[in-house]
């Protein structure tokens, strides 16, 4: 009976880990650090710590840019710059190590309960960020909202404390386990189940549209249409699947917020940033992938190193003459691309290194872990995810628990 409370209390501290959305970024680190003590504990009572040569290689590739991370800082010249860096990313080590250590009690339902509270979390604080809309009054909020006011969009922000490709990534994953949920379970679920579930999906994706997270809306349809063609096996379940798809979609590009993104997008010019542009003409990642271009034409063997990426970047984007208080004085611009990112860091095979240990878990039949992994691929594209600690828990956790839980055929019941 100790035993398995003990062991079932592991399953909840490691469910509790998913809900770092709601948790807030202090919360979500107590919680990691508890959850890594705690596994610790297990490992030593269940002697568990004893890895095999297979488990010393899973947590090398699991782990292989924390591990990049630790060789560079005895190169680095600024070692309190990649110290920074280790900190933040120490996750890519301890879900990995501890997880595989304690592989055979991390059971499957583990994994179901923390994409339960993942998707719980994530609705919870869509909730209460609307909450403060609400209180703020929702008319004058939205009546105020424009280019140089984003009010709507600084309130997600504000409240949420996550920056909003990340927020519109975690929101849309969460729709996604409740779509791929109703897809596999749309006889066994009731009326009231799926339409609860349709309720949260739709609810989800408003509050991305409304904050006008671009690219994750772009990932939901995509990971949307892999799930309907491998769970959809007649004709006329897809065009019905394309139908609501068509409606979501010409209900997103209806509201205002999205409207006036598209006026921008294409009011955008792909020119250099120059003086005397207004901020809303300027091309900020024309800019930042010239200077990424740049360096990399002289590089892209060997990379710049992890503490000279900024510096490199930085110093093309001075010739910039755009001067305002968003300039690429003012603020240090990053790549916008983990990709970028990693070959500015380590070159073109450290880039390989790190593909091959995103799609280490690719054979996995999990289709939830397959979808999972689709989104952080296109989320890459475009962001440096694992520049902030909230794209470094969301991905090592997810990623890691995904790999441990493998060997379970079947994941329904979401």
């Amino acid at each position: 009976m100790i035993l398995l409370n003990r062991l079932k209390t592991y399953e909840y501290i490691t469910a509790l880990v998913a809900s770092f959305p709601l948790m807030g970024l202090k919360g979500g680190v107590y919680v990691v650090i508890l959850w890594s003590v705690y596994s610790l504990y297990i490992a030593i009572s269940m002697k568990s710590y004893k890895l095999t040569n297979n488990d010393i290689k899973n947590v090398a590739v699991l782990s292989v840019l924390y591990l990049a991370y630790i060789v560079s800082y005895f190169f680095a010249d600024d070692k309190r710059e990649v110290g920074k860096l280790l900190e933040r990313a120490l996750p890519f080590l301890l879900f990995p190590l501890f997880m595989i250590m304690n592989k055979q009690f991390i059971t499957k339902q583990a994994l179901i309960l923390s994409l339960k509270v993942f998707v719980a979390s994530c609705i919870l604080l869509s909730l209460y960020v609307w909450g403060v809309i609400f209180y703020k009054g929702i008319d004058n909020v939205f009546s105020e909202d424009n280019y140089y006011n984003p009010v709507i969009r600084n309130i997600f922000n504000d409240v949420s404390g996550i920056h909003l490709p990340y927020l519109g990534m975690l929101f849309v994953f969460a729709s996604l386990i409740l779509l791929y949920n109703m897809l596999v379970n749309r006889k066994a679920n009731g009326y009231l189940k799926r339409l609860l579930q349709l309720v949260g999906i739709v609810f989800l994706l408003f509050s991305v549209a409304t904050f006008m997270a671009r690219m994750a809306l772009f990932i939901f349809f995509i990971v949307a249409v892999f799930f309907c063609l491998k769970q959809m096996k007649t004709l006329k379940q897809l065009a019905i699947a394309g139908i609501v798809g068509l409606i979501i979609i010409g209900s997103v590009l209806m509201l205002p917020s999205s409207q006036r993104r598209i006026k921008e997008g294409l009011a955008t010019e792909y020119v250099l940033p120059h003086a005397g542009q207004p901020s809303e003409q300027v091309n900020f990642r024309f800019g930042v992938y010239h200077c990424v271009q740049q360096v990399l034409k002289e590089h892209w063997l060997t990379g710049v190193g992890v503490d000279n990426v900024q510096k490199k970047l930085n110093e093309c984007y001075s010739v910039y003459t755009y001067r305002a208080s968003d300039d690429y004085i003012n603020i240090n611009y990053n790549s916008h691309n983990q990709y970028f990112d990693i070959m500015l860091k380590y070159g073109i095979f450290g880039l390989i290194i790190f593909l091959i240990s995103l799609f280490w878990g690719v054979k996995n039949k999990y289709i939830v872990y397959q979808g999972f992994i689709i989104v952080i691929f296109i989320a890459l594209l475009t962001e440096n995810i694992f520049s902030r600690q909230v794209g470094v828990l969301f991905f090592t956790f997810f990623n890691t628990l995904f790999f441990v839980t493998k060997e379970q055929k079947t994941l329904n019941k979401i």
